[in-house]
């Protein structure tokens, strides 16, 4: 199967449906399915033929989505590349990988270009670069998607599109997405697409693209296309708890937060606002979505939810990571459909990736009674001092509650007699009043056991993040 062929099925089902709203540009199902039949002949006159992959460096719009399309049309695999990556970052991809051209939102650019001229044909620019294809391993390569690299080296996720379909059929069992379903959309199609675009335009709904970040904005937008659903982080949602405009949202049933974890601070604020809780989500770029709290998002507001019905997550050392939300932490481990197909680089295929069929998700968490999974932190991130463990998450949703505290990351600095000490950068707020901080390690002395409370606490103007999905870049 190609996902492309389940685009033009829903397409002839519902051809005159409005599919993308890009500004005052609004294109049906049948406008969208003949644009990308064009794009796929321009890009087949330029070379681009089966089993190659090809890098795609777009910003979101409707030339974005067609161009995914058209390459799936001639049977080509994509490689999403963000946007904000600078040439190095670029480079380092068309190392590890055999690009075999790479399609740009604009003109050339030495760092990606390697010395050719693009070719600009209406709203994008092509470069051959080598006529490499798909290695032979008999996976119907659909992505390869790069991990955000806040740890380590970035890893090539292949997904086919046999996997991506059984991952949309999952998820779509809990959203219930239908041709009645307006969703808008604010994340990067770099980093956001196989699970939620593809989801949106294999059964019907139609997708605005937001126009810009900011509340008022997204308030006239939800407002004047009536929209249904949101799928966004934390940071868009605190925007629009905070507006006083008076704008409400009574069109939307689903408000889903997803890509880092929603402190329950804005749960509140937004639901006092609107009236309408959020849904944490959890996914990861190898297994997709398994979880989505639409189930008891307002009595668990700290849960993602139960996880999906074709899943299973099976919590290991249990107890190991100590307790949270009333419950034994362990390392999470799932199965179920939908999983990658390989690493590319190196070559490392599903079954020597997966321990026994079950994918170590690198998280730290515990089920509940009822079911319902909390995350307590990344594995990497936990802090041992003295043979203790700390999530650092839970320490800096306490610095956070602080009203002269705009944000934070909390990290492990190595110590010699404890192994390791726990550490804090601050953000203040700029218009709050200064505090010290003394002051401020007493606040979280209230909260939380000695041994978590921060020895050291750095004042800083900034916190580094990955450009895309916004999470926080731990010193190391």
């Amino acid at each position: 199967m190609n996902l492309y062929d389940l685009f033009i099925q829903t397409a002839a089902r519902y051809p005159e449906k409005s599919a993308v709203v890009e500004g005052c540009k609004t294109v049906s199902y049948r406008e969208l399915d003949a644009l990308v039949s064009k794009t796929a002949e321009d890009l087949r006159s330029q070379g681009v033929a089966q089993g190659q992959m090809i890098g795609l460096c777009f910003a979101n719009s409707i030339a974005c989505i067609a161009l995914t399309y058209a390459l799936w049309k001639l049977d080509a695999a994509v490689v999403p590349i963000d946007v904000a990556f600078k040439p190095d970052e670029i480079r380092q991809v068309c190392e590890q990988i055999p690009i075999a051209g790479m399609i740009h939102h604009k003109a050339g650019d030495s760092g990606w270009t390697a010395g050719v001229s693009p070719v600009a044909d209406r709203s994008y620019y092509f470069c051959a670069m080598n006529k490499s294809s798909c290695p032979e391993n008999g996976i119907h390569t659909a992505f390869v998607r790069f991990t955000s690299g806040t740890t380590g080296a970035r890893k090539g996720v292949v997904l086919s599109h046999e996997r991506i379909y059984e991952r949309i059929r999952s998820v779509n069992r809990v959203l219930q997405i239908t041709p009645g379903d307006t969703v808008l959309w604010i994340l990067p199609m770099s980093h956001h697409f196989v699970s939620t675009i593809v989801l949106y335009l294999t059964y019907g709904a139609g997708i605005v693209l937001a126009g810009g970040i900011w509340s008022g904005s997204i308030l006239k937008t939800i407002r004047r296309e009536q929209v249904t659903l949101l799928y966004a982080t934390p940071f868009h949602y605190a925007l629009l708890a905070g507006d006083s405009s008076g704008q409400m949202m009574p069109s939307v049933r689903l408000a889903v937060s997803t890509t880092i974890g929603l402190s329950e601070g804005i749960h509140e604020r937004f639901f006092r606002r609107f009236g309408l809780p959020l849904s944490q989500a959890y996914g990861i770029i190898e297994i997709g979505l398994v979880c989505i709290n639409t189930e008891k998002p307002m009595e668990k507001p700290a849960s993602v939810g139960r996880v999906l019905a074709d899943y299973q997550v099976h919590v290991k050392n249990a107890e190991a990571y100590g307790h949270g939300n009333g419950m034994a932490c362990g390392e999470l481990f799932f199965a179920g459909p939908g999983f990658f197909d390989a690493y590319i680089h190196p070559w490392t295929d599903e079954t020597k990736a997966l321990a026994d069929g079950w994918f170590e998700a690198g998280d730290i968490g515990g089920v509940d009674d009822e079911g319902f999974l909390y995350l307590c932190g990344r594995k990497n991130h936990v802090i041992n001092t003295a043979g203790i463990k700390v999530f650092p998450e839970e320490i800096e949703e306490v610095l956070n509650r602080h009203p002269s505290v705009r944000e934070s990351c909390v990290y492990g600095e190595k110590h010699d007699r404890f192994g390791q000490i726990v550490s804090a950068k601050v953000v203040l707020h700029p218009t709050g009043c200064r505090i010290n901080e003394s002051t401020l390690k007493a606040f979280c002395g209230k909260t939380l056991a000695d041994y978590k409370v921060p020895e050291q606490i750095d004042f800083v103007e900034s916190i580094e993040k990955t450009a895309s999905t916004g999470k926080i870049r731990r010193p190391h």
